[in-house]
Order: structure tokens, then sequence, then C-alpha cells
């Protein structure tokens, strides 16, 4: 690109070509959360991932072995096997995220570097685009699987990249274990290393038929053993039970769902809600801004055609999922990075001609960032706070059994030495006397009307129960009779 010589002269040949800079928001994210008493732990699936690990601890200790039942264990056992080293599992999930988002700052960062060689803006995109998100610095507190999930799933493509530029094999190796790596973290990355694998297997034209050939036979092949093992019966209801079975092209243009998981409305539909990874604040503040500068012709080196098929493969199989969660967009922020780079220096030096000052544009982007992320980081301490004064109240009146909704999880973490049953698994014709039920009527109410959840309230209220604590967020925490 012409424009790198001179946005190296705009931003001077030390202002942004260290990576010193990069880690710096989340450090300081770090210790901000860790002052206002956030520790990684809000939610169902965080409290499950930290049980996990503890259970292949335990495990290494001479327990039976963990069997998994929902979420893959690759990244509770690095969790395990780290938190022998640093004394916690908890400690050590935490620092996982934290080192895969410097990882993943780093591989754009290189990736970068290796495609537009002579820029002097890269580690202030990086910085901008990555290192200070609202949304990917939060992601990277918690102990979850976003970030060391994405940080994976970009690596294989990293090293597609450099197999299809280099036809080295010792590339498309390192990519495939990458991938295995990420499913093991996430089977959400599913979608996108598969569309990676069509990629890898189209390849180059020389050969291209043989291998589809080959690919094609292999799994027809496949399909049959299974189909003379498993009934198809079976083989097409257990589809249905996964997540291919909840996905449809209509889901794209629906923003009202009703699922296991109750009665789900959003505010837009789905289509919309997989865009905005593009422009929403809290993942690329910039993101709509750029957009007027980026060119089709962006898209004509290898590494940008790949991420952007990449990239609508999973979107499109996103949007037609029956849900929202902006947990599900953070693998895709990186790609999204690497597509608009172009378009973040035609910026640079449109404001160059306009007379902006440069450092004050910057400045004022991550004042903005900042405030967004106390902002996003701000309901997620919340929710752990409330989970921890509820658990507190519960140990306060030790019981055998606690029944709940929404906070199973947390009262795992927190009272060791309590059974708890989740109302959520099916309907219970019975509570066991003076146990205690821990619910948010409210929510019950809205969300949950004639599923399990909502009927296990109002049984448990026929059978008796006395209001012990009433929480300011709506938590009731009551005995039975």
């Amino acid at each position: 690109m012409e424009s790198h010589r001179y946005i190296g002269a705009v931003m001077g040949d030390r202002s942004w070509r260290n990576a010193w800079s990069l880690p710096l928001p989340l450090v300081v994210a770090i210790v901000g959360a860790s002052l206002a008493g956030y520790h990684g732990l809000n939610g169902q699936d965080t409290h499950d991932y930290l049980r996990i690990a503890r259970t292949w601890t335990a495990w290494m200790d001479g327990a039976p072995r963990p069997v998994m039942v929902e979420h893959p264990h690759g990244y509770p056992i690095a969790g395990a096997l780290l938190g022998r080293i640093m004394g916690s599992e908890h400690i050590a999930l935490q620092a996982i995220s934290a080192v895969c988002m410097l990882g993943l700052l780093l591989l754009v960062r290189g990736l970068l570097r290796r495609t537009f060689p002579g820029s002097g803006s890269i580690d202030l995109f990086v910085l901008l685009a990555l290192g200070s998100s609202p949304f990917l610095l939060r992601y990277s507190l918690m102990v979850m699987t976003d970030v060391p999930s994405a940080v994976l799933a970009f690596m294989a493509y990293v090293c597609a990249v450099r197999w299809w530029l280099d036809r080295k094999m010792k590339w498309l190796v390192l990519a495939l274990g990458a991938a295995a790596l990420a499913m093991m973290v996430r089977i959400a990355v599913a979608p996108m290393l598969m569309a990676l694998a069509v990629i890898v297997v189209h390849g180059e034209r020389k050969g291209r038929a043989g291998r589809w050939s080959v690919i094609g036979g292999v799994t027809a092949v496949c399909c049959a053993a299974v189909l003379l093992i498993i009934p198809f019966s079976e083989v097409w209801q257990t589809l249905m039970r996964s997540p291919l079975g909840e996905w449809s092209p209509l889901n794209l243009v629906r923003r009202d769902f009703r699922l296991d998981d109750g009665d789900l409305h959003y505010t837009v539909p789905n289509i919309a809600y997989v865009v905005c990874v593009a422009g929403h604040p809290g993942f690329l503040l910039m993101g709509l801004g750029l957009l007027p500068f980026f060119r089709r012709s962006d898209l004509r080196p290898a590494h940008a055609r790949i991420a952007a098929f990449l990239l609508v493969c999973y979107l499109l199989f996103i949007g037609g999922m029956p849900f929202q969660n902006f947990r599900m967009l953070v693998l895709a922020q990186p790609f999204v990075a690497v597509l608009l780079y172009p378009a973040f220096e035609r910026a640079l030096v449109w404001l160059q001609e306009k007379g902006v000052r440069l450092s004050w544009a910057v400045a004022l982007v991550l004042l903005a960032q900042t405030v967004l992320f106390v902002r996003a980081m701000a309901p997620f301490a919340h929710q752990a706070a409330v989970e921890r004064d509820l658990a507190a109240e519960v140990n306060a009146l030790p019981p055998s059994r606690v029944y709940t909704h929404g906070m199973g999880g947390a009262l795992n973490t927190y009272c060791p030495d309590v059974q708890v049953t989740e109302l959520w698994y099916g309907v219970i014709d019975r509570f066991e006397p003076g146990s205690l039920i821990l619910v948010r009527p409210t929510n019950l109410e809205e969300q949950w009307e004639g599923l399990a959840p909502a009927i296990n309230w109002q049984r448990a209220g026929q059978q008796g129960v006395d209001e012990l604590v009433i929480h300011p967020d709506g938590w009731v925490l009551g005995r039975v009779h």
C-alpha cells in the first residue's frame, strides 16, 4: 500500500512500533477489577469451569476421572495443571485467559506486520481495535473459554495462511494442532474450523479434484459405518438435540425465541446482532467510522479472502442459532480487525490531511473505550457481588440441601458442604422439608412460565415456604416446610 511510508512518517518511527503498549490496557483492567472485588467468577459457566478444574485436580490425587457432560475439558485441564504450580485453579484459569489475550494481540500484530511490511500504524491499530476493546478486555478477565478459544482459532487461521503462501507442511501441521486444541477448549469454534478445513482442502488448483474425491469418499464411508452401527433414527435424534438441530436460516430475521432456556426476547433480529461485531462500541468503537474507508481491493490478499470467508461462515451459523450472546462474537472480532486494517490506514491519512492531531484522536478513542469498559464490567461485577452475598446468606443458615435456579454454580463454589439441586433439570414432586430454596420470582414469571423452574417454584409455594431473605436484586431465600 502506497500510504505505508506516509503513515510511518506521520506516526514516527518509534511512536507505536514497539509492542510494549499492547498489554497496558489489560494490566490496568486486571488491577482495576481486583480493586473492585471482581475475580472472574459470575454466571453459571464460570463456576462450572472452576468446578471441573477442581475435579481434575482431585483426579490427579486419586479421585474418579471427570466425565464430560456439557463443556469441553481442555480449559479446565489446563487450569488444573497450572494450578498445581500456582497453588490455585481459580488463579490459574484467570491467568490462562489473560495470557491468551496477550497471545491474540501478538498474533494479529505479527500477521499484519508480515502482510503490510513497513507500516508504522500496526501497533496503534492493534491497541485500539483489540487491546483496549471493552468486551474483549471484559472476557479476558473471566474464568471463561471465550478468549482462549479465540486465540487458538486465530492461530489455526494464521498457520493456514502461512501454509497457503509458503506450502510448507509444518504450517499445515501447526494449523491442525491449533484447531484440535481449539475444539478441546470450546465446541462453538467448530463452524469456523470446518470452513478453514474447506479452504485447506480446496487449496491450489492442482490436484483439487483428487483431494475432494478422497475427502468425499472418506466422509461417505464414515457416514455409512455410523449408520450400520447406529440406527438412522438415533443419529437423527442426536443431530436434532445438538446445536445443529437448533439452527435455522429463519432465525436470522427473528428476535423472539422459546427454548429450554425459557422465553427469549431481543431488541433486534439475529442478523443485526451478528453484524454488530463490526461496529458495536463494545467490540470495535472505530468500526463504523472505518467502513467508509473500506475498499473491495482490501479483499484481494490471500489472508483477507480467507478471513472474510471464515467470518461470513461463522456469523451465518451464529445468526441461525435461536439466541443472542455477545460472547459468541468474541471469536469473530480479530478477523474483523484484520479486514479493517487497510481502512484504518486510509483513515489516518484522511485525518492528517484534515489537520487533526492524531495524538488527540487516539487519546479520545482510548478514553471512550475506558468508559465503555467500566460500563461493560459494572453488571458483571455486580452479579459476582450478589452471588457472594447470597452464598453468605446460605452459609449462615447451613442446610443439608438448597434448591435454586440460576445460582447453582455460585452455590457449588461458595457453599461446598451444601447439596445443591437445580430447579431447571426437571419437575420435583416433593421438596425436602427444612431445605432452602433460592430463586428470583420475577425472572421465573417473565422467562420460565410453564417450564420446570417456574413449576417447581409454584410447587414449593404449595408445600409451604417461609421467606427468610429478600435481596434488593429480587432474589428470595426461603425455607421449605
